[in-house]
C-alpha cells in the first residue's frame, strides 16, 4: 500500500511544487554570518590574553590574601601580646623586689654590718658605697633605727635628708615589722625598685633581739631593664616618669628606654591625647592598646602605671610592637611569591601563546570550514582534532559535512534521473511479488459515492488526482479547503470495505497507531473520516520517488546517496520503534525519496504496536512481503523491533548490491530461503562496499533476533562511524 504518491512506472515525476522540508526546520532561522567571527580579537589571542589574565589574577589574589592574611595574623599577634604586658609588668616588678629583698637579707645577716652602725662617718659611707657596687646597685642607704638617713652611696646625705624616713613606707615597714620591703620610687626623672631590710642584733629565740637599723639598696629602672623586660614582652619598652610636681597637670618624661628615640617620638605623641596621661597617673588605670605613628612606624601601645608603695602613680611602663617588625616575616613570605609568581608568569607567557595557537587553531579550521559550507563548498577535509572536546567537534562537523555531501550526491540523482526517460535506465524489473499496482485515472473505478477527479469530496477535500492503488483500495491527491493544504487520501475498495472484515480493522490499527508518530523522516497521518458510505483517511502528501522506482530505474545505488538514504531510513524507522510499533512491511515501495532527498518511511497498513499483538499473521494469514519478509515473520511467529532490523538489511543489500539477498520463482521458495539460507557476501556483488557496511548489512540479515543489532539507532551509529 502506498500512501503517498503512486504512479505508473510510465509516467516521470510530476511537476507540483516543492514540498515543505520538515527536516531544515522553520526558513526564518537566524544563522549569524561565519565571516564575522574574524571581527574583533583574533581567538588565538584571546586565549593568550585569558590564560595570561588567569595567571595574573590568580598571582594577585595570591598576594592579596597572603598580605590580608599576614597582616591579620600579625594584629592578632600584637593584640595577644600587648594583654599579657600588664601581667608580664607585674611579674618583672615582683621578681626584680623578690631578688632585691632576698640580696638585702643577706647584707643585713652579715656578722660586721650591725658594727656599722656604730662607726664614724667615713666609715658608713664607704661601706655604703662598697655595697652599692657589690650589689651594682644605683644608691645603697643605712637608716639608724629611728628611720634616720645615717649614709648614702652616691654622695654624703644632705641636711635636709638628716631626718627621719619613718613616714616613708618602705622604711618603716622594716623598722615596724622587721621584714623586708620594697617599693617603685622616682628620683627626679629616674625610677628606681628600691627594698630596704632590717639590721637586728641579738637572738630572737632568746628574746633578745633588738633592731639596729635598716639597710636598702635601689636598682634604676635604666636601659638594661629595659632590655630585659623587652624580652620578656616581645616590644620595645619605654620607662616614663611623672616629673609634675604637687598642684601641676601631670608631666610624663622619659626614664629610660630599649629605643632613645623611638620614646622620644612616642611619649610626645601619647601627650597629645590628654586623656592618656589622666589615665594613667590620675586614674591609675592601664591605657591600650593605642594606635601611634613614630617615625612612620605605626605602633600599637600598651601603657601600665607605675605604683609607689603608697599607691601613688608616679610613672608608667609602656610597650609598643611594631606593625613593620610584626609583619616583616610575612613581607618576605610576599615577595618570595612574587618572585615565584613571577617566574611562573614569565613560564606561562610561551606557553599559553602556545597551547592558545594548538586550541585555536582547530577551531579556526573549523570556523574556515563552516563559511567554505555556507558558500557550497562540501570537498572539505579537516583534521581530526585530537580526542578531546575539539577532536570530538571536528569529527562531528565532519560528519555534518559528510552527510550534506551524501544529501546533495542522492539530489543529484535524483534530478538526473528526472531528466533521463525511463527506458533510458537501466535496473532491476519490477516483479507482480514486489511491486503494487499501478494506475491512471482512466482505470481506477471508484464507486459512485467515492472519490472523483475534479469534484468535492466529503464536504472539505477538492480531488485532483489519482496517485494509485494500493493493497486495500485507492490514494488520490486531495486539496484539504479547511487546511488550504495538499494531502493524500486513501479510501478502500468497495470489495474490501465492509464492517467487520480484517481490512477496516487494518485501517483502524493503521491510523490509531500511525497518528502517534511525528517524525521528518515518517510520513505523517492526519484524520480518519466516512462520506457517504466510504471510509478514508488522510495522509501528508509526498510528492517524490519510490526507492522502489530508484533501484528499478538506477539499479545499484552509489555508496554516498545510499548512505544517505539508509541513515534516514534508521532515523525514521527509531521513531517508529520509539512509538512502540512494529512497521512489518519495510520495503522499497515504502520508501519515499523526496526531490530534495529527504527520506520517508510510510505505509502502516499491517503495523502493530510492540505492547501489542505482535503476531506476523492476521485470521491465519501471512501478512508482509515475502522478499522482504523476516525468518520469524515468514514462520508467522510472534515478531519484535529486530524483525524491522532483518528488513532494513534486506533494503539495505539490494541498495548496495542492485539485487535482493534472496531470489526465487515464487513467494515460498523466497520465504523458504529468509528462514534457511545464507545471503550471499555483499562485497562478492559489489567490491568497492566498505568492510563497516558489510558488517552492518550481514549482522541485520542475521537469522536469528538476538544476533541483530539491538535497535535502529544502533544501525544508524555504525553507519554513521561518528567517535564519541
Amino acid at each position: 500500500m502506498r500512501t503517498a504518491t503512486e504512479r505508473p512506472a510510465s509516467e516521470s515525476a510530476p511537476t507540483v511544487a516543492a514540498p515543505r522540508d520538515d527536516s531544515r526546520g522553520p526558513a526564518s532561522v537566524d544563522l549569524r554570518d561565519a565571516s564575522l567571527a574574524s571581527a574583533g580579537l583574533p581567538l588565538k589571542t584571546q586565549y593568550f590574553l585569558s590564560a595570561a589574565l588567569l595567571v595574573v589574577v590568580t598571582l594577585g589574589l595570591a598576594v592579596a590574601i597572603a598580605t590580608w592574611r599576614a597582616n591579620a595574623i600579625a594584629e592578632e599577634s600584637i593584640r595577644a601580646a600587648l594583654e599579657k604586658i600588664p601581667g608580664d609588668v607585674s611579674v618583672y616588678r615582683a621578681g626584680l623586689e623578690s631578688q632585691l629583698k632576698a640580696t638585702l637579707r643577706s647584707v643585713a645577716e652579715e656578722p660586721g654590718i650591725k658594727a656599722i652602725f656604730d662607726s664614724p662617718a667615713g666609715t658608713i659611707w664607704d661601706t655604703a658605697k662598697d655595697k652599692a657596687q657589690i650589689l651594682n646597685a644605683r644608691t645603697f642607704f643605712f637608716f639608724d633605727r629611728e628611720g634616720v638617713l645615717v649614709a648614702r652611696s652616691d654622695r654624703p646625705p644632705l641636711e635636709e635628708e638628716r631626718r627621719s624616713f619613718r613616714r616613708v613606707l618602705w622604711v618603716a615597714d622594716p623598722i615596724d615589722s622587721w621584714k623586708e620591703s620594697a617599693a617603685t620610687i622616682r628620683e627626679g626623672r629616674a625610677l628606681a625598685v628600691v627594698a630596704a631590710a632590717p639590721v637586728v642584733a641579738g637572738d630572737p629565740e632568746k628574746g633578745e633581739a633588738r633592731l639596729v637599723g635598716v639597710v636598702a639598696a635601689s636598682i634604676p629602672l635604666d636601659e638594661g631593664r629595659a632590655r630585659e623586660l623587652r624580652d620578656l614582652t616581645g616590644g620595645q619598652v619605654t620607662f616614663v616618669a611623672d616629673t609634675a610636681k604637687k598642684g601641676e597637670p601631670t608631666r610624663l618624661e622619659i626614664a629610660a628606654a630599649t629605643d632613645r628615640s623611638g620614646g622620644e617620638m612616642l611619649v610626645p605623641a601619647m601627650r597629645r591625647d590628654p586623656a592618656v596621661p589622666a589615665k594613667l597617673i590620675q586614674e591609675r588605670s592601664e591605657v591600650g592598646p593605642l594606635d601611634v605613628v613614630v617615625g612612620g612606624d605605626r605602633r600599637v601601645v600598651k601603657a601600665v602605671p607605675l605604683l609607689s608603695a603608697s599607691g601613688e602613680a608616679i610613672g608608667a611602663v609602656v610597650v609598643s610592637r611594631s606593625r613593620l617588625e610584626e609583619t616583616a616575616a610575612f613581607r618576605k613570605i610576599r615577595e618570595t611569591l612574587l618572585l615565584v609568581g613571577l617566574g611562573v608568569l614569565l613560564v606561562s607567557v610561551p606557553v599559553s601563546f602556545l597551547l592558545a595557537g594548538r586550541i585555536a587553531r582547530p577551531l579556526q579550521q573549523l570556523a574556515s570550514g563552516a563559511i567554505a559550507v555556507r558558500d557550497g563548498n562540501l570537498d572539505v577535509r579537516l583534521p581530526s582534532g585530537g580526542s578531546g572536546e575539539v577532536g570530538l567537534l571536528a569529527r562531528a562537523f565532519e560528519a555534518l559535512v559528510g552527510e550534506l555531501r551524501e544529501k546533495r550526491q542522492l539530489e543529484e540523482l535524483l534530478a538526473e534521473m528526472r531528466r533521463r526517460p525511463a527506458d533510458a535506465t537501466r535496473g532491476l524489473a519490477p516483479t507482480s511479488a514486489t511491486s503494487a499496482a499501478t494506475v491512471t485515472a482512466a482505470t481506477v473505478r471508484p464507486t459512485e459515492a467515492g472519490p472523483r477527479v475534479g469534484a468535492p469530496f466529503a464536504g472539505r477535500y477538492d480531488v485532483l488526482a489519482v496517485l494509485g492503488r494500493g493493497g486495500m483500495g485507492a490514494v488520490y491527491q486531495v486539496l484539504d479547503r479547511e487546511l488550504d493544504e495538499e494531502v493524500a487520501l486513501k479510501v478502500l475498495t468497495p470489495e474490501a470495505f465492509a464492517e467487520g472484515t480484517q481490512a477496516v480493522q487494518t485501517l483502524k490499527q493503521e491510523i490509531r497507531l500511525a497518528r502517534k508518530i511525528t517524525h521528518p523522516n515518517v510520513v505523517r497521518t492526519h484524520d480518519l473520516g466516512e462520506a457517504d458510505g466510504v471510509r478514508f483517511l488522510t495522509m501528508e502528501y509526498v510528492p517524490g520517488t519510490t526507492l522502489r522506482e530508484l533501484l528499478d530505474r538506477r539499479g545499484a545505488v552509489a555508496l554516498a546517496p545510499g548512505l544517505q538514504i539508509a541513515k534516514q531510513l534508521c532515523r525514521g524507522l527509531g521513531a517508529v520503534h520509539e512509538a512502540g510499533i512494529i512497521h512489518r512491511d519495510i520495503k522499497p515501495q515504502n520508501i519515499m525519496v523526496l526531490p530534495n532527498g529527504v527520506v520517508k518511511l510510510m505505509d502502516f497498513g499491517i503495523a502493530s504496536a510492540a505492547e501489542g499483538t505482535n503476531s506476523a499473521a492476521l485470521d491465519g494469514q501471512t501478512v508482509g512481503t515475502p522478499y522482504y519478509m523476516s525468518p520469524e515473520q515468514a514462520l508467522g511467529r510472534d515478531l519484535d523491533l529486530r524483525s524491522d532490523l532483518y528488513t532494513v538489511g534486506v533494503v539495505l543489500f539490494e541498495l548496495f548490491a542492485g539485487q535482493r539477498p534472496f531470489p526465487g520463482k515464487d513467494a515460498a521458495e523466497v520465504m523458504k530461503r529468509h528462514v534457511s539460507a545464507e545471503p550471499p557476501r555483499l562485497s562478492t556483488l559489489r567490491p568497492d562496499v566498505p568492510e563497516y557496511l558489510e558488517r552492518v548489512v550481514a549482522a541485520c540479515l542475521a537469522k536469528r533476533p538476538d544476533r541483530r543489532p539491538a535497535s535502529a539507532a544502533d544501525i544508524l551509529a555504525a553507519l554513521t562511524r561518528v567517535a564519541a
